[in-house]
């Protein structure tokens, strides 16, 4: 499968901020990245969470234009989303948007950075949801790894501490915290570290007039401005060990602190080659699997390659010494060696399934960029990053889990597989599928485990191999030549093991529950050659499932819970057409009630699954430790606002009508399509067409929610226990709605 590629400008702007622009006439939504050069690692020492703190402000307080809207409630109104993040050196705020919409949403968020208001009742809301996000998050993998970096610092860095922030590190003094941010924001959130990234059908020109004026909302460098040059942070100790995580082992090797951007750009070159299977030789039997990645969150000054499998220390010594001496010669040949400020193509990676999230680490590595382009005041040559001995690693510490088990030597009766064929006419989302072959299986209540470096191999053969697992299945993806064959072969030897049954927050693992799957196998091919031979290698593979216990293992966490209410139809066309127009109607406001006037928790969404049947849930989470009766209370006053949100008129609803999005992506549309068939239907909901409702019909459909909805309340606490309630909630789900 051919890469995609996008005519890209990188420009200059007012007031010493950088844009790069890049052409997308495919594209029905925007995708823009307004890049900070400044991270957690410029904040004061002594206020760890400052820069988490401020990015949480800055998308949470109002706007100057509407004392009761904020960023995060301004783009749910207007069928876009925004989310923003904190790193080590770069914070970005990054945001989708319908292209009619881009010049009021890019003028609205630039013009809150660089001017925000900063209320107080807005500080003291956000340090407690960043206290929130670290009782939940504090145990997890991530912030053991960032504990394992920290101490890979010199200590007399700042990076030599933890910098996510609580109530402890932020305290309680608001009018210090508002002095703090205030002084924060001057010192960085100015034009010479300002990064705009537009990615959008628009004309060039466009785009540019666009990116000018977005950047003439920030104020020029101020005098005597803290110097934009990365102090290096990295100490003589070569590596620490990662609390919970077991059988990875991550190899960084720290950048130069000085390093032209045509360097950068060969370096993310060289992650792309590693990737696809550049180096799947050199790699012992016990590494299953590898990720190379650029400047990795929490080690942006660094070149990683994260390791799945078994090592030694020494043989991690070892094969630390043989990647530094063959990334080495391979940097050198790269091209890129002499400067080229000004790209035309960008090309997002071969496996890119959703654009957007691709666009927004190209436009972090460009803000970066900036910082890498200026020496440091003691600026020394340094040596190639590859140097013999420069490579530290992060050693998983937790036990090896056991391996799966071995397939019962009793005989297993062949599960009925449910096969699909043919294009299901994917080549209208994209026509180059027309010519592209595929295969994907699924496997219910197990995780398909390929054999070692699966994708790696087939990379080096053109194939493109994608895998998706969750607590209810597995599935895999192979496109490319021979699409059968390849998925017959990595059937053939692959293992299943147990679904991970905690990944992710509390509140994501109920949302995974909205999609329906089925129970038995399922196999999709866009050729009929082999298919029985397909249909056969996965039959075998689903037989050796075997019931799994899955004992909770994280009581020792602190206390948090997720609840979702859900409403289920039985997924008609219009049913799912109803759901995708109150998701996007709903999510506003119930963002708004749930996080900010009745506080029922740091997490408040609406998500969809789509399928038949189709499910709408508005999830929460809290990490108060209310008890029964506190639960009980935040579940009536979930109950009350969902009750509330479908007591609308049908003209409301009918203003959304018209913003399903197709997929940017050939991949993307395949898995849709994918996605679809397994939840029951035939088609993604964007491929039906757009869909006129009139009142009457749409009247209709919202008094079905009475006669065939069907509400639940879903509870999922740290300690992995999960319970739902349906009969009292049909007692108290009945809706009347009131007709516009």
């Amino acid at each position: 499968m051919a890469k995609l590629s996008f005519q890209q400008a990188c420009i200059s702007l007012p007031n010493g901020v950088q844009g790069v622009l890049a052409y997308a006439p495919q594209l029905t939504r925007a995708h823009v990245s307004i890049a900070i050069a400044a991270g957690y690692l410029d904040e004061p020492p002594a206020l760890p969470g400052l820069a988490h703190l401020l990015e949480h402000v800055l998308t949470t307080a109002p706007l100057e234009t509407s004392s009761n809207t904020s960023l995060l409630t301004w783009f749910a109104q207007h069928q876009g989303s925004l989310n923003a993040h904190t790193d080590d050196y770069i914070t970005d705020v990054h945001f989708s948007i319908p292209a009619n919409k881009l010049e009021a949403a890019a003028l609205t968020v630039a013009r809150q950075l660089a001017r925000p208001p900063l209320p107080l009742s807005t500080i003291r809301a956000e340090v407690a949801a960043i206290d929130a996000e670290w009782n939940a998050r504090q145990n997890s993998a991530q912030m053991q790894r960032l504990d394992a970096l920290a101490a890979l610092a010199d200590p007399q860095h700042v990076g030599a501490g933890c910098r996510h922030g609580n109530a402890q590190t932020l305290g309680s003094d608001t009018a210090l915290l508002l002095e703090a941010l205030t002084t924060l924001h001057r010192a960085y959130y100015h034009g010479g570290r300002v990064s705009i990234a537009i990615i959008s059908p628009w004309e060039m020109v466009d785009m540019t007039r666009l990116a000018q004026h977005m950047a003439a909302r920030f104020s020029p460098s101020p005098p005597n401005a803290p110097s934009l040059a990365i102090a290096p942070r990295w100490s003589r100790q070569l590596s620490a060990r990662v609390a919970i995580t077991g059988n990875t082992v991550e190899l960084l090797w720290p950048l130069p602190s000085v390093i032209a951007r045509h360097q950068l750009i060969a370096l993310s070159g060289l992650a792309d080659s590693v990737q696809q299977g550049y180096f799947v030789e050199q790699f012992p039997d016990s590494i299953t699997n590898y990720r190379a990645t650029l400047a990795p969150s929490g080690a942006t000054d660094a070149f990683s390659l994260l390791l799945s499998g078994t090592a030694t220390q020494e043989q991690v010594k070892a094969l630390a010494a043989a990647l530094s001496e063959r990334l080495a010669t391979f940097f050198t040949t790269l091209p890129g060696t002499t400067p080229n400020d000004h790209d035309t193509i960008w090309q997002p990676p071969a496996d890119t399934v959703q654009l957007a999230p691709a666009w927004f680490t190209h436009a972090r590595r460009q803000a970066l960029a900036r910082r890498f382009a200026t020496p440091p005041s003691e600026h020394q040559p340094a040596l190639s990053p590859f140097a013999a001995g420069n490579a530290r690693w992060l050693i998983g510490n937790a036990p090896t889990p056991a391996s799966p088990r071995a397939v019962d030597a009793s005989p297993t009766p062949l599960p009925t597989v449910q096969c699909w064929c043919g294009q299901y006419a994917v080549d209208e989302d994209f026509g180059a599928l027309a010519d592209n072959a595929w295969a994907a299986c699924f496997v219910p209540g197990a995780m398909i485990v390929p054999s070692p470096l699966t994708a790696q191999r087939l990379a080096l053969q053109g194939i493109v191999f994608k895998q998706e697992s969750s607590p209810h299945g597995s599935w895999v993806i192979v496109i490319g030549s021979q699409a059968n064959h390849a998925m017959v072969a990595l059937l053939e030897k692959a293992t299943l093991a147990a679904p991970n049954a905690h990944e992710g927050l509390l509140a994501q693992q109920l949302v995974q529950r909205l999609a329906p799957l089925p129970a038995t196998p399922a196999l999709w091919v866009s050729h009929g050659t082999e298919v029985a031979v397909v249909c056969d290698a996965l039959a075998n593979l689903a037989s050796r499932i075997e019931k799994h216990t899955v004992q909770a293992s994280l009581a020792d966490l602190p206390s948090s819970t997720a609840i979702m209410r859900t409403l289920s139809l039985p997924g008609t066309s219009s049913q799912r057409l109803l759901l995708a127009l109150a998701e996007q109607h709903h999510s506003a406001a119930f963002f708004q009630q749930a996080r900010y006037d009745h506080h029922l928790g740091y997490v408040a969404a609406v998500r969809r699954g789509d399928g038949a049947p189709c499910s709408l849930g508005y999830v929460v989470q809290t990490s108060k430790d209310a008890g029964s009766a506190g639960m009980k209370q935040i579940e009536e006053r979930l109950i009350a606002i969902t009750d509330a949100l479908w007591k609308t008129s049908n003209g409301v609803l009918q203003t959304y009508l018209p913003t399903l999005t197709p997929p940017e992506t050939p991949l993307a549309a395949l898995i849709l399509q994918w996605q679809s068939l397994l939840a029951g239907t035939n088609q993604p909901l964007h491929r039906l067409g757009q869909q006129s409702l009139h009142s009457e019909a749409l009247g209709d459909l919202l008094t079905q929610i009475n006669s065939v909805g069907r509400w639940q309340t879903h509870w999922l606490d740290s300690a992995g226990h999960y319970q739902f309630n349906e009969s009292a909630i049909e007692e108290l789900g009945k809706i009347d709605i009131v007709g516009g």
